[in-house]
């Protein structure tokens, strides 16, 4: 019933793409509108390719909400399958409720201390953020991304700028970062990006 359903939303999708996607320039085929995250214990997306059936249980019973289904996140191929929006929420530290609720396998069961060593992106700061932090600003108080990193990746720094006047500034550390996501999620001015740790192979 899943796949067949799958099917008929992959064919749906299609339509639409070969309606108006080639007009905007290349099709849909291996399309990757955003950067693409798949959940911890997809094992970077490949396990979603073989296994994973659009049942769309760990979007239902994801805590944070972290979770849609995609549309053209991973490609065509990948329509339906569980893919991470930190827009809509983040990963909290220690949840495997995504792996438990798979009844396929496409996502792991992984142990809280598994799951809390699973990298599957890494937070950047977006070009032209320097104008857009809070904390940047002179004499304000933000420090939300580095309260809300369970996992001390970012932190809100005081440097001294190239007039020798101090500045704060939020930093990352790559080795500490999971990609959790919590930094883009509650940031007020959008300075955050998400990136993948890996190409996806959908």
């Amino acid at each position: 019933m899943e796949m067949r359903r799958r099917g008929f939303l992959l064919g749906a999708v299609a339509g639409a793409c070969a309606a108006g996607g080639e007009q905007a320039g290349g099709g849909a085929r291996g399309a990757r509108a955003l950067p693409a995250i798949a959940p911890p214990g997809s094992d970077g997306g490949t396990r979603l390719r073989t296994r994973c059936t659009g049942c769309n249980l760990c979007v239902a019973k994801c805590p944070t909400k972290v979770l849609k289904a995609a549309t053209l996140e991973y490609g065509l191929a990948g329509t339906m399958m569980p893919v991470m929006d930190f827009a809509r929420g983040f990963c909290e530290k220690g949840c495997t409720v995504c792996g438990e609720a798979c009844p396929t396998g496409a996502i792991r069961r992984l142990a809280k201390e598994e799951k809390e060593k699973t990298k599957i992106g890494l937070a950047a700061l977006v070009s032209g953020w320097e104008g857009k932090c809070l904390a940047s600003a002179e004499n304000h108080p933000c420090a939300l991304c580095e309260k809300h990193c369970a996992y001390g990746a970012v932190k809100v720094v005081e440097e001294k700028d190239k007039e020798g006047k101090k500045v704060r500034r939020p930093v990352v550390d790559a080795a500490k970062c999971v990609g959790c996501g919590a930094c883009q999620h509650v940031c007020p001015t959008a300075i955050f990006d998400i990136q993948p740790r890996q190409t996806l192979t959908l």
